[in-house]
């Protein structure tokens, strides 16, 4: 009866399908940069399409994995931003995380290397302390999206995000107030938040200080009703019609923006 059982798991474990990887990757993954934390992912990867799953989500890893899913979106996304990965879009749910890059970069130690001119000293490489404290922010972001949005947010969505940061070079803080705003006037897209950044960077806010001292100054601009209708009577229009406004603010498109999006503090 042991024997019977033994044979039958044996049977379920040879059934099971295997996972074909190159030995040079499990050898050389280390000098290609990848942590073994990552190479366990690429492997996971890998089984994933063998079953017809061509773009894992985080969720679907972190059911085999011990990471949490918010630590697994941050891996695919450096590893993406390092080269190692790709998205192939084909279209809304039909996006695929590629390999190729990882096995281009695979075949370059391969390849002999000419000898070269002794190089100047090498920048100063960032701590592991600061990588990780990076990475929790951009983890942290992405799931501040998620909570504000009340849904997963897409992989094209993760690299909207990380595009802003890394592209972009916008602060996170600024990109936390815009989500802020728009979820304030009730816009749940990321073109919304887009065009707020791209408002704000054309008018040269950098920070949230400078985001601040903008707000005021285009609140001492607005007119209060009693200062509008004090105006009009002045010009003998007795209120009925608005003051026509200054040819600085009807040019200012980003204080038009404003006034429909609204600036809430």
């Amino acid at each position: 009866m042991q024997r019977q059982t033994q044979e039958s798991a044996f049977t379920v474990l040879m059934s099971s399908g295997f996972v074909a990887i190159p030995g040079i990757l499990l050898r050389e993954y280390k000098r290609l940069g990848l942590s073994d934390e990552e190479m366990m992912l690429v492997l996971h990867v890998m089984q994933f399409r063998q079953e017809g799953i061509e773009f894992p989500t985080p969720r679907e890893l972190g059911e085999r994995m011990t990471l949490h899913p918010d630590v697994l979106a941050g891996m695919v996304q450096q590893l993406v931003h390092r080269g190692l990965l790709d998205i192939d879009e084909h279209g809304l749910g039909h996006d695929a995380l590629s390999l190729r890059p990882l096995y281009a970069k695979l075949a370059k130690l391969l390849e002999p290397k000419p000898p070269v001119a002794p190089a100047a000293p090498a920048a100063k490489p960032v701590s592991s302390y600061d990588m990780l404290e990076q990475r929790e922010q951009q983890q942290n972001l992405f799931a501040l999206f998620e909570q504000e949005f009340g849904r997963p947010i897409s992989p094209i969505e993760y690299e909207r995000i990380s595009c802003w940061i890394d592209q972009d070079h916008y602060r996170e803080e600024l990109i936390r107030e815009a989500l802020k705003e728009a979820v304030l006037a009730g816009k749940f897209n990321f073109r919304y938040i887009d065009r707020i950044l791209f408002e704000w960077g054309k008018s040269n806010i950098r920070s949230i200080q400078d985001l601040t001292v903008h707000r005021e100054q285009f609140r001492n601009r607005i007119p209060t009703r009693g200062q509008n209708n004090k105006t009009g009577n002045k010009n003998g229009n007795a209120g009925n019609k608005p003051a026509a406004a200054s040819d600085e603010d009807s040019g200012n498109k980003y204080d038009m923006f404003y006034k429909v999006y609204g600036g809430n503090g």
